[in-house]
């Protein structure tokens, strides 16, 4: 035989290997997900009874206690009070909690993700501190389902590891903003603190966040904010001051239309149509005739929120510009 024919037959029988080991896989994955699934149906009433208070488990085996987190997980997202403590109770008492733990230990990453994930159905308060060291794990896989758990089990000493998380990348930032919003009202205190953090990256999730979960209460910490050395942040600020809104909101929008970065600027000028500000009309109007591209467009589309009559005959005169005259044409349809 030629190398060359050595060689041909050498792939050849590598290809049909590897498809071999693929089709195994598949398999074997599948036949995993028929397990789950089959286990989760057969937990799903007892799941229901637990979240109902009407009787509590029976004792079950490790795997049947993993399903029936995932069972309870599907129901309990919205509950509070006495029904989560009971849930915690039992996955505390019952072994679920040490079995998720010891999960986490595993060589295999599948087994350590599904674990962490289990863990944010158990609503156990012990789960944290683990979960919390889960999102250092070498797998993506792992981070993320411990990022999901962390959420769930709203804690708000998560809030800061999770905002981290987000800035250095170890997870998709979009699951981290979840689960930090699902955190809600409970991550204010710990989000007004990291809104200081030495790391501008930090201050600007942190603000971002509060915007979100936050109310006129917490006004004062974006206002503060507004003054901050990074762009970022300010520009942050101005837009969580049009979703919380405040009595001194008005007045610092109002000065962001001044600001030196264009971004700051078409932030503040959105916040300030969004809040109804009628006292910003005429700055408005200015910054829609005079300033660059992006902030003189927010401007017009605000004078549009706040006073459509005066836009529109704004909208008619010889200085109108093309911003002005857009927004009106936007109104008036």
């Amino acid at each position: 035989m030629t190398p060359l024919v050595v060689i041909a037959a050498f792939l050849v029988a590598f290809a049909v290997g590897l498809l071999g080991t693929l089709a195994v896989r598949h398999v074997v994955l599948a036949r995993r997900e028929d397990k789950a699934a089959d286990a989760e149906r057969r937990m799903r009433p007892i799941a229901i009874e637990l979240i109902e208070g009407m009787s509590m488990p029976p004792e079950l085996s490790a795997y049947d206690s993993l399903a029936l987190a995932a069972a309870v997980g599907r129901y309990s997202r919205k509950v509070r009070g006495t029904t989560t403590d009971r849930i915690g109770t039992y996955f505390r008492d019952g072994g679920g909690l040490a079995i998720a733990s010891e999960g986490l230990k595993s060589r295999r990453a599948w087994r350590r993700a599904s674990a962490a994930y289990s863990l944010g159905d158990m609503s156990c308060a012990e789960a944290v501190p683990l979960l919390l060291k889960a999102l250092d794990d070498r797998s993506g896989e792992v981070r993320a389902a411990a990022v999901g758990s962390l959420g769930r089990l709203r804690d708000p000493s998560a809030t800061e590891p999770l905002v981290k998380c987000l800035v250095t990348r170890q997870v998709p930032r979009g699951l981290g903003g979840t689960a930090l919003l699902e955190l809600g009202p409970v991550a204010i205190p710990e989000l007004s603190r990291i809104a200081r953090h030495d790391d501008p990256h930090v201050r600007t999730i942190a603000i971002t966040v509060l915007g979100l979960v936050g109310d006129f209460g917490d006004a004062a910490v974006a206002i503060d904010a507004m003054q901050d050395p990074s762009a970022e942040v300010r520009a942050a600020a101005a837009r969580a001051l049009g979703r919380i809104g405040a009595e001194d909101a008005e007045s610092a929008l109002l000065a962001a239309l001044k600001d030196r970065v264009p971004d700051v600027r078409a932030e503040a000028a959105t916040s300030l149509g969004t809040i109804h500000a009628k006292p910003a009309v005429a700055d408005l109007m200015t910054v829609a005739r005079t300033d660059r591209f992006r902030p003189a467009r927010a401007a017009a589309q605000a004078v549009g929120e706040i006073d459509p009559r005066t836009l529109i005959d704004a909208a008619a005169g010889p200085d109108a510009g093309m911003h002005l005259q857009e927004a009106a044409d936007l109104a008036a349809l």
